[in-house]
Parts: structure tokens; C-alpha cells; sequence
């Protein structure tokens, strides 16, 4: 068994920061090509409000830092734990951008 858990919170994070994208792009935004991932945190506190958008944000920027040692940095540095709360943060998060999505589309 690969007890290596530095990819599951990577792709994660891919996860979660691809359907912010989705949101932004569906909503008629682009991220900047610079900075886009703080043009996406920012897109998201804008459309989710604070009370949701400071726990997801904190959550992903916080895995966006891990994903960066991870790719850039070094390896074996994301515990079991860790990766499965990636998991779960990452699940969570792309239930509620569908529910958004499928609400917007049932007001058209």
C-alpha cells in the first residue's frame, strides 16, 4: 500500500480551485492569467459571503500553500489525516458551487 498522501490533497485543491473556475467562467468572470488564484479566492468571497467564504477560503489557501511544497518544494510531507480532511473539504466544496450552479440555472 502507497502511503504517500501529498497527491490526494493536491488534486484536492485542483479539484476545488477548477470548479471555482467553472463558477467564475459560468458567471460571465475570467481569472487573470497572474495571480489567478488570488483572483479566484477573491471571486469567492465576493459571490459566497463571508460567513461561508472564510472557512472555504481558509481551507483552500491553506491547501494551496501544501499543494506548492508539494510541487515545487519537497515530498511525504501530507499526513494520512490531512489528506482525507482534504478530501472531505474538497467533496464539500464542490456540492455546494454545484447547488449554486443548479440554483442559477433554475431562476433562467
Amino acid at each position: 500500500m502507497n502511503k504517500k498522501f501529498d497527491w490526494s490533497l493536491a488534486v484536492s485543491y485542483n479539484a476545488m480551485l477548477a470548479a471555482a473556475r467553472a463558477l467564475m467562467l459560468e458567471r460571465g468572470f475570467r481569472p487573470s492569467s497572474s495571480e489567478g488564484h488570488v483572483a479566484v479566492m477573491s471571486f469567492l468571497h465576493a459571490m459566497l459571503g463571508s460567513d461561508v467564504s472564510e472557512r472555504m477560503i481558509m481551507a483552500m489557501n491553506g491547501m494551496r500553500k501544501k499543494r506548492h511544497r508539494i510541487v515545487y518544494e519537497e515530498m511525504d510531507i501530507v499526513s494520512k489525516d490531512e489528506a482525507e480532511r482534504g478530501i472531505r473539504w474538497a467533496e464539500e466544496f464542490l456540492e455546494m458551487i454545484n447547488n449554486i450552479v443548479r440554483q442559477h440555472h433554475s431562476k433562467l
